[in-house]
């Protein structure tokens, strides 16, 4: 009977070290390399998702913006399915809100907070105001209808964020966030910004999509 209770009480050790052990490292935020990854293999599962019902006549990326925009709809088992892809990033994003004391409770917000700013940002100067406003020789563009020749002259020191920005959301909500007149330019004002223009149609799942997008660009212009 007492090597019993040894045995039993070995066990239960065991498992109590082992779930500390597993909230240590749910705690830390990840490498640089380790959230590139994360938002290829996201990415990845998101394209091998929607592939399945893209129309044949419109790009991956095409098929995106419009799934965000509302032109086209998405059942809700492949939604199902986005956001148990995006777990990973919104435990990340959960644990860098931590690290900073953000109070983001929101999931859209939380999810966009993951894409946006990656392990190395500074969360209160990643972004300006001229983050995500098309902008001439002449000065900002006040409607959506820029074309591209007038993309190629958009201010360099926001270049990359910009272009990024256009490929995830498109041009008409890229318009709608560049004019969203945000109070600052702090990670909440700009997660809740992005999400409030990204799940317009698809809720968190079309944030989801829009962030991943966002992310991926924008790490890719960081290691060019």
């Amino acid at each position: 009977m007492k090597k019993i209770f040894i045995v039993f009480l070995s066990i239960f050790l065991f498992s109590c070290q082992k779930d500390t052990n597993t909230n240590i490292s749910n705690d830390k935020v990840l490498t640089q390399k380790a959230y590139y990854v994360m938002l290829k293999d996201i990415s990845l599962q998101y394209d091998l998702i929607l592939n399945q019902t893209k129309p044949n006549n419109l790009s991956l990326s095409e098929y995106k913006i419009a799934l965000i925009s509302g032109k086209i709809g998405l059942s809700l088992i492949q939604q199902s399915k986005i956001l148990n892809a995006t777990q990973p990033l919104i435990e990340y994003a959960t644990n860098l809100s931590k690290k900073n004391s953000l109070k983001i409770e929101n999931l859209d917000s939380k999810i966009a907070l993951g894409g946006l700013y990656s392990p190395n940002d500074d969360l209160n100067s990643k972004y300006n105001v001229n983050s995500f406003q098309a902008t001439t020789e002449s000065g900002m563009i006040k409607s959506n209808s820029f074309d591209q020749k007038q993309i190629l002259k958009t201010n360099l020191e926001s270049r990359e964020v910009f272009d990024c920005a256009l490929a995830a959301l498109g041009a008409d909500a890229l318009w709608a966030l560049g004019g969203s007149a945000a109070a600052t330019w702090s990670a909440a004002a700009i997660t809740t910004a992005f999400s409030a223009i990204a799940k317009r149609a698809l809720g968190p799942v079309g944030v989801a999509i829009a962030v991943i997008t966002f992310g991926l660009c924008i790490s890719h212009e960081l290691n060019d």
